[in-house]
């Protein structure tokens, strides 16, 4: 073995700069891991504290599904909850603030930072005050930093005057506002009680350890969760502050860890709709961002793993163009070896090792210019990461499998080719340079069948969600190996369409730049599919990207604009905005929205929640007349089944409605058939609709969503239609909360007709309304597509970087690929230079020869982008959050074309060093060098 390892050392030694080259390479795509992982690692560090960031020990919390202070959990939910068998613990909370008057008989000082100043009320006001939460839980939600929990001996006897009752404060609060334990504050009470007591002392018995979110500011997250408290009380002493009895403004459920979570919360959510106040599990936006920050830490690590296999086929690529080089050149050489010393299968280790010392090689280097790369963001940024910089086993070890696994996956075709060589080779004059100008009918014929795999599996064979994973690999497997079995085609279509071409752009003679790429067809494949591997992934990001987004860009059914009116006008009112010279008449409607529960899961939401499987939808009230029928109906929208005069009668009758075709598939609901939902503000009583119509209705999620047309929570499963009256019945609304409109013109100013329409509201609700009590937001649908439009691009191009950053490294390999050819030609080009080609006609002719792999690469990954991003987005919808909407293929040509000229650019940039160094070289140099080591 020594003697193989001796002799792959010199083979690496002997082409020195090949040898940097694919370290180089190698170990770019190593640091690429090391600074993808070193999110996850540093996100790891705190992944338990924002698994619990919001809830505590609690799985779910539960608060009056109307938001409002004066609404409390009915204390029968409690009981009802907690005899589940799922339910390990129900706690009842009460939320409130207190101001603060004294800190050990001086003023509490208030937060510096302009995000931690709060003021209470009072005589004493302004005043700090703390966000208490009251509760007789037996253990804290969080874990203790020091001190007793609230309950303790010092609270026994809370009403009592003789015994300070404890507190238990929060520990950035503590040390942000200069409290310890130990410490007494002085609360200020809301009323005099029946001592006459205005103020109360408290003593500081405990200090605990509930996160914050970094970044957020000392008040956390807005949603009114267990985190959301500054300090914590016993019940009986918050009876005795508000001289009331003990409210519940949520509860907190510790669930059993064998449960299903997503049945149990779906299980309950009917039923908690039916409470004299009702309520609903805590799921809205802000609660799920903060949960979803160890979700965060798991797609950090699903990119990290992305990253990886990426860097390994990087790797792989990269080494496997040096070593096959290098087999190719050796022939000779391996077969007086074999005659001589080695056997087959020495030869084949000797490639092996020549891998797995550039692996290793690349592995040292990478992980040093990773590291460093790091540390010198640390202290340019360490003030800005909040996680700091992460780098531990994990780093390391993906770092190693992506060199390490690289390298072998690398060796395996060129060891084998190796041990192919026989010792009679040594004696078989050298093989001209292997090549093919002609197609090849059975690859073309193999390659189209495996191209053809992934469309049908994705389109004429959906798989259900059990065996998706297995469709997906196998969609994309195909279609990579149909491209690469269609690779020395579309080299030699290129060589034909492209070569004459650019030859006469770079004046180059057409005979000189002939088969130029077709001379050792199977190395420029290498090299083209190295190219093209990042730039495919980035292809196919933005076709996949585009078309999910696709589903969600509001629709030319929509009208221009949404006025959301707080409060509400009278219909009869709405007249006059209509009347307005910046609105179109015509096209203006009132509008009545709520957000009920459906009595039955019909969506399937429990077994597997999307954007369109919830338990709720949005239903919305309008004159569907005015909507729907007409020359200028105020929806111009494309019916699915029915047809709108029809579906227009019936809804005027009461109680139909008009559904988006994705809902009828989803829930397998037909037309004729009924929705039930259970009305918020009157529980227990069902409201049932028929179905009379479906429409396509893309766009709703985000016109709903930044529009108020979600009042209850920030997801549903569908936008329906139904008239005006029937809905503001159902769900006790008097008056239009929203007015759909068209603009009358072209050149509208939306901050304008804000203040015409507020002027309106404030007229129609007389003197009596105060003028802070008036707020109208004019939403345009032109300002929802910017707003989702930009934030979709730049989060595409955010993960576009990855296959961008492969494709730089990758033409480290190509690199090498022209080096190599050159070399081997530079005894032909010295014959070339010898009878009257000039150098900067040789300088050019490998310049076109860049460009000429470059296109090969764009037009493999162009194809390879839009099949894997078209098929992408198809399994997509059955397995993804936001799928089932079956969007049609969107092609970001933009983007796209950006992308090929990009790798045209990188094509000649890296052909730009051969070019220049066969341009200084004189022709007897070329002649007496051809053969030597670079």
């Amino acid at each position: 073995m020594s003697k193989v390892l001796k002799l792959a050392i010199a083979f690496l030694r002997e082409r020195k700069t090949r040898t940097v080259l694919t370290v180089v390479a190698t170990s770019a795509a190593v640091s690429m891991v090391i600074w993808v992982t070193s999110s996850y690692e540093a996100l790891h560090k705190t992944y338990d504290e924002y698994a619990n960031l919001a809830l505590g020990r609690y799985e779910l919390a539960i608060a009056p599904i109307s938001g409002e202070p004066t609404d409390y959990v009915p204390h029968e939910a409690v009981n009802s909850l907690r005899e589940d068998a799922a339910v390990n613990a129900v706690d009842p909370m009460w939320a409130g603030r207190i101001p603060v008057v004294e800190l050990q008989d001086a003023p509490l000082p208030i937060e510096q930072t302009a995000r931690g100043r709060d003021s209470g009320s009072g005589s004493h006001s302004p005043l700090p005050s703390l966000m208490f939460i009251a509760t007789d839980a037996p253990e804290p939600p969080f874990e203790m930093a020091e001190g007793d929990w609230v309950g303790g001996e010092s609270d026994e006897a809370p009403n009592s005057e003789d015994v300070v009752p404890n507190i238990v404060v929060r520990a950035d609060v503590a040390t942000r506002r200069g409290i310890s334990l130990g410490d007494q504050l002085t609360l200020e009470l809301p009323r005099p009680n029946a001592s006459g007591e205005t103020t109360l002392a408290v003593n500081v018995g405990g200090i605990v350890n509930a996160p914050t979110l970094h970044g957020a500011g000392s008040a956390g997250i807005p949603m009114l969760t267990p985190s959301s408290g500054e300090a914590f009380l016993s019940v009986p002493l918050i009876e005795r502050i508000t001289g009331e009895p003990f409210q519940i403004s949520l509860l907190g459920v510790a669930v059993d860890p064998k449960a299903d979570i997503t049945k149990f919360r779906f299980s309950w959510g009917p039923r908690l709709s039916d409470y004299s106040v009702p309520l609903q599990f805590q799921q809205a936006f802000e609660i799920e961002e903060a949960l979803d920050q160890a979700s965060a830490a798991q797609n950090v690590r699903m990119q990290s793993y992305a990253a990886t296999g990426v860097a390994m086929l990087v790797a792989m690529l990269v080494i496997f163009c040096s070593l096959s080089m290098g087999v190719t050149e050796r022939i000779r050489q391996y077969a007086i070896l074999r005659a001589v010393v080695l056997t087959r299968s020495q030869v084949g280790s000797l490639i092996v090792i020549e891998g797995l010392v550039l692996g290793i090689v690349g592995l040292v280097a990478g992980i040093a210019l990773g590291w460093g790369l790091l540390k010198f963001v640390e202290s340019l940024f360490g003030s800005l990461l909040y996680h700091g910089v992460g780098f531990g086993t994990s780093s390391l070890v993906l770092a190693t499998i992506a060199a390490i696994g690289g390298a072998l996956l690398a060796s395996i075709i060129p060891a084998y080719q190796a041990t192919r060589v026989k010792p009679v080779d040594a004696m078989a004059p050298r093989q001209a340079a292997s090549g093919s100008t002609s197609l090849t009918w059975p690859s073309l014929i193999v390659g189209t069948i495996l191209l053809a795999i992934g469309p049908l599996l994705s389109f004429v064979f959906p798989p259900n969600e059990e065996k998706i994973w297995f469709a997906m690999a196998a969609s994309f497997a195909s279609i990579a190996i149909g491209f690469v079995v269609l690779a020395p085609s579309i080299v030699v279509l290129v060589d034909r369409l492209f070569g004459p071409l650019l030859a006469r752009v770079f004046s180059v003679d057409p005979k000189l730049l002939a088969s130029q790429v077709t001379s050792n067809i199977w190395r420029t494949v290498g090299a083209s599919v190295s190219m093209a591997f990042g730039l495919g992934l980035f292809v196919g990001i933005q076709v996949w990207g585009f078309t999910m987004l696709e589903a969600f860009v509001p629709g030319d059914w929509t009208p221009d604009a949404i006025a959301i009116l707080e409060p509400g006008l009278p219909v009869e009112e709405v007249t006059k905005i209509a009347a307005l010279p910046d609105v179109d008449e015509s096209r203006c409607l009132p509008l009545v929205v709520e957000q009920p529960r459906l009595v039955d899961d019909i969506t399937g939401s429990a077994a597997r929640p999307s954007v369109i499987r919830q338990d709720n939808v949005i239903i919305v009230g309008l004159d569907p007349r005015g909507a729907f029928s007409g020359h200028t109906p105020l929806l111009q929208l494309d019916w699915v089944e029915g047809n709108a005069d029809e579906a227009v009668a019936k809804m005027q009758q009461g109680h139909a409605c008009v559904v988006p075709d994705h809902f009828l598939a989803e829930t397998g609901l037909r037309l004729g058939d009924t929705i039930a939902v259970d009305p918020p503000r009157n529980a227990g009583a069902t409201a049932a609709y028929t179905i009379v119509g479906s429409v396509k209705l893309p766009g709703w999620h985000w016109q709903t969503k930044l529009t108020g047309l979600r009042p209850r929570t920030h997801r549903a499963a569908a936008l329906i239609f139904a008239d005006y009256d029937s809905v503001a019945d159902d769900f006790d609304l008097p008056v239009a909360s929203h007015v759909w409109l068209s603009y009358a013109h072209d050149s509208v100013d939306d901050e304008k007709l804000e203040n015409s329409i507020a002027g309106l509201v404030k007229s129609a609700h007389g003197p009596r309304a105060a003028s802070d009590e008036v707020g109208v937001k004019v939403v345009s649908i032109e300002s929802i597509r910017d707003r989702l439009l930009n934030g979709a691009r730049r989060w595409l191009w955010m993960i576009s970087v990855l296959p961008l950053v492969t494709l730089l490294i990758a033409s480290i390999g190509v690199l090498n690929v022209i080096l190599a050819s050159v070399r081997a030609r530079r005894w032909e080009f010295g014959v070339l230079r010898s009878i009257g080609f000039t150098s900067n006609e040789l300088a050019r002719a490998i310049l076109v020869e860049g460009l000429m792999i470059a296109l090969m690469a764009a037009v493999l990954s162009i194809g390879f982008g839009i099949l894997t991003g078209w098929c992408g987005a198809e399994l997509a919808q059955y397995v993804s959050f936001f799928g089932g909407l079956h969007p049609p293929m969107v092609i970001p040509w933009i983007p796209i074309v950006g992308g090929a000229v990009f790798v045209g650019v990188l094509g000649m940039l890296t052909a730009t060093w051969p070019a220049v160094s066969i341009r200084r070289s004189r022709p007897m140099s070329l002649l007496q060098s051809g053969t030597d080591a670079m």
